[in-house]
């Protein structure tokens, strides 16, 4: 699974940290300015399930379906 860390440098720091407690963390990318005048960073993150660090009951869980809304219609969810 890859996933894109938006934030400050510590609050990166710290939820990549976090996501290592859950999940193998395979690599993290060096931070990128994000563009124009904002003072934040992005990191890119690939994990993997780690079977030994997630809770029991949590892989096999049947998959939540969700609707998505936008501000002027409902969308059909995937």
């Amino acid at each position: 699974m890859k996933r894109r860390l938006e934030g400050t440098s510590a609050e990166c720091e710290q939820v990549a940290a976090l996501l290592g407690q859950t999940f193998e963390v395979v690599s993290v990318s060096d931070p990128y300015p994000n563009r124009g005048r904002s003072r934040l960073i992005r990191v890119y993150v690939e994990a993997r399930l780690d079977p030994e660090r997630t809770p029991p009951g949590t892989t096999e869980s049947p998959r939540q379906r969700g609707t998505l809304y936008r501000a002027d219609r409902e969308l059909s969810g995937p």
